[in-house]
Formats: structure tokens, C-alpha cells, sequence
């Protein structure tokens, strides 16, 4: 099971990963995607300040989320 998609994605399990660094290099990358996208698109979804820090954060949440996915499928 140490190598399954769900210990790679949810659990973030350093050892079943194939190729260590891949989590270690993905994680700032796909913050900042996420951080950028929300910015961008928050003004669209949201109207109060709250609304769109929640909006952003939803934004790199689903931007790693999405990227851990494609990367381990990859892996």
C-alpha cells in the first residue's frame, strides 16, 4: 500500500514516492499556482475581502490537490 495513489495524494507518505524530490519541488510551484489563479479569479466569485481569502485558499487547495494527483499518476 506504501505505493498507492492515496498514500502519495492524502496521506503524503514521503516513501512511496518514487522519486523523493518530486513532492519537495511540486509544493511551491503548485502553491504559487494556486495563490496566482485565486487571485486572479477571486474578484469574479467574491465581493468581500473574507470571501475572497476563502476563495483563494479554496483555489490552492484544489491547485495541489489536482497537482499532487497528476504528478503521482505520472510517478
Amino acid at each position: 500500500m506504501s505505493n498507492s495513489l492515496k498514500s502519495k495524494v492524502i496521506a503524503t507518505d514521503w516513501d512511496a514516492w518514487n522519486n523523493k524530490r518530486v513532492p519537495l519541488v511540486a509544493t511551491p510551484f503548485l502553491a504559487v499556482l494556486g495563490v496566482v489563479i485565486g487571485s486572479v479569479l477571486n474578484v469574479y466569485f467574491a465581493s468581500s475581502e473574507l470571501g475572497q481569502i476563502v476563495v483563494m485558499s479554496l483555489f490552492v487547495a484544489v491547485t495541489m490537490i489536482v497537482g499532487y494527483t497528476l504528478l503521482a499518476l505520472i510517478d
